[in-house]
Formats: structure tokens, C-alpha cells, sequence
């Protein structure tokens, strides 16, 4: 495994921690058609006792998976709850980036403070956060550290979400919000304030790429070994970089590997780490692939040829790092 050489400068500290998008939303509308929702059997959402949240996109369409989600087999899917809820699908279609994870969330009148927090959730990282406020009085607060923001029904926010921040209602009414994770695009990035769009144009973010075609899928078939930190994609930091570091200072030590595989099923490469499914890959040109479900903060480059090295990037905040991982042996390419 050769050292790692890491290039480009961060700028993850100059976005603000929250600010208002241009878009904005019928809060009316939205709050008929979540009340319309609640009156049917089986489908309550109430926030009267402390807080609820309503899954309405997330990993395989789980209609009780209400955490962000990350890389997977089949990525991110309408939960059953959206199909009831024809405005909030319009909204979620008219965000100008694909949408990861969405969920409604609801605090009920008094409530506690609900910190919340999601490690890479931000354009650094080619991810975004947003909420679209749906219901909730001026003192229903979002806070990050001693800034206190609120956020008027119908509106659309930025949530730089990788650093810790709260929810609170001390309100007498329910807070609602849409809170919406997204990848990151140049065309998101044109809801920003002028200001911020410089920013978000430069080198410091990570901006979706397109995938595509893979033409001659079963010549990056491969098997070969990744640091196991490579896996573990919500830790904050140089992972890759802190594993080639022991090695170099410590020679008797090497950093933890796994074996890993990239197979085709259904003719989708696959990648397996010790000996499991992980999570099915999307060509972005080159042989160049990124996790299903995550976004291009870590990539894995195959040549056609087997005896060149797969090349690991991981993109943290404007560094990126890479390493070459010789591979073992070309596989069959056949499914599993």
C-alpha cells in the first residue's frame, strides 16, 4: 500500500451555520395536507408528548428508518407515508439536487431541547442539509451554540448540520419541519446568497457528479485489500491518512485491512468487504466508482488492467488523500 499524498486546501469553516435559501413553500397547503394525513387510520403524527418523526424517504424505502442513512445496496427509495402526501413529493421533486433522506419532524409544545447532529452533512463533504419549516411559533427555536434562529412556516433553510446544534419549541403550539438531506449541486448552490455561491463554487465543496455508462463491466472485477476505516464513512477526519501515518512512524505496524471484492450482480458492480455485501457502486467515468448512497467524499478508481493498483480517494473538507491498493487477482465477474 503506497503513502497517501493529500492535495487542496479546506474552506468547511467559512460557511455560516445557518442562512435562508430563496425558495419558499405554501405553509397553508402544507399543513392541510399533514392534517388530511394524520385523520386517516394508522397514520398519526403527533408531537403531543415529545417529538415524532415520519420517515418519507430513506434507505430501501424503510418506512420507519428515520436516520440519514449512507452507502447500500439499493440506496434511497420513497417511503409508503410519501405517496400520501402529494405536496410534500412536489416539494421534495423541486429541490434542484437528488434527495438522500427526507422526514417530517415534529415537536410537540414545551418540549425539550432535541440536539442534532450528522458527521459530513455538508457541502465539504458533497452533502446538504436543509429544513423547510412547516408549522411552528417565533419561539420555536433552532440553535447553533448562542445563535438563536427561527425559522417562519413556509421557509427554507441551510443547516451546516456537522456541527452540533438543537431544536427547541417553547411554544404553546406544535413545531413542524421538513428536514431534507441532499447531495450537493452546483444548481443547489444557486439558492445561496450571492456571497455564499463564491464559496460554494470553489474548491473547498464537493459537488455531485453524474454517473455513467460502464461499458465492459466484468474487467473491473477485482479482489483486493482496503484500510478499514474506509467503511467507516460518518468518523470526521483524515481516516485513510491516520492509518498510512502509524504505518510509516511505527514500521513494525500496519493499519488494519480488509479483504474487499467488486462483483457484478445483475450486472451492478458490488463491492463486499470481508466477505459481505457493502453497498453497490456508481461509475462516474474512468473506472472511477462512488458508493450507492453516499457521495463522492470517497471513491475507488479500477483500471481494465489487473495488475494495476485500485486507487482509494477520500475527499475531507477541501484535503483530498489517496492510496494505490495492489490487487490481489482479477475475479470471474460473474453474480452472486
Amino acid at each position: 500500500m503506497s503513502p497517501e499524498a493529500p492535495t487542496r486546501g479546506t474552506h468547511r469553516t467559512t460557511l455560516p451555520n445557518t442562512v435562508e435559501l430563496s425558495d419558499t413553500y405554501d405553509a397553508e397547503r402544507m399543513r392541510a395536507e399533514l392534517a388530511l394525513f394524520c385523520a386517516r387510520p394508522g397514520n398519526a403524527f403527533s408531537a403531543a408528548s415529545g417529538r415524532r418523526v415520519l420517515p418519507l424517504r430513506s434507505v430501501a424505502g424503510d418506512p420507519y428508518r428515520t436516520d440519514c442513512g449512507g452507502p447500500s445496496l439499493v440506496g434511497f427509495q420513497d417511503t409508503r407515508w410519501l405517496r400520501q402526501l402529494p405536496y410534500f413529493r412536489e416539494i421534495l421533486d423541486g429541490l434542484p439536487a437528488p434527495v438522500r433522506a427526507a422526514r417530517l419532524w415534529a415537536a410537540g409544545p414545551g418540549g425539550k431541547d432535541v440536539t442534532l447532529r450528522a458527521a459530513k452533512m455538508g457541502p465539504p463533504w458533497g452533502l446538504c442539509r436543509v429544513h423547510i419549516a412547516v408549522a411552528g411559533g417565533p419561539r420555536a427555536r433552532v440553535i447553533f451554540f448562542d445563535e438563536l434562529h427561527h425559522y417562519p412556516p413556509g421557509t427554507l433553510w441551510f443547516a451546516a448540520a456537522w456541527r452540533e446544534y438543537a431544536v427547541v419549541n417553547q411554544d404553546t403550539s406544535e413545531l413542524v419541519h421538513l428536514i431534507v438531506d441532499l447531495a450537493h449541486t452546483a444548481e443547489f448552490g444557486a439558492l445561496f446568497p450571492d456571497p455564499l455561491q463564491e464559496i460554494l463554487a470553489g474548491p473547498g465543496t464537493l459537488r455531485l457528479r453524474p454517473a455513467a455508462p460502464l461499458p465492459d463491466p466484468e474487467s473491473r472485477c477485482r479482489t483486493f485489500q482496503v484500510p478499514e476505516s474506509f467503511a467507516n464513512w460518518e468518523r470526521p477526519g483524515h481516516l485513510l491518512h491516520a492509518d498510512s501515518h502509524r504505518t510509516r512512524t511505527r514500521p513494525g505496524r500496519h493499519p488494519m485491512l480488509v479483504p474487499a471484492e467488486i462483483w457484478l450482480r445483475e450486472g451492478t458492480p458490488v463491492l463486499s468487504l470481508a466477505g459481505r455485501p457493502y453497498c453497490a457502486l456508481e461509475h462516474l467515468g474512468d473506472g472511477e466508482f462512488r458508493l450507492r448512497g453516499w457521495s463522492d467524499e470517497r471513491t475507488l478508481r479500477v483500471s481494465r488492467r489487473p495488475d494495476i493498483p485500485v486507487l482509494l480517494t477520500l475527499n475531507d473538507g477541501g484535503m483530498t488523500y489517496q492510496i494505490e491498493l495492489p490487487a490481489d487477482a482479477a475475479s470471474s465477474g460473474s453474480a452472486k
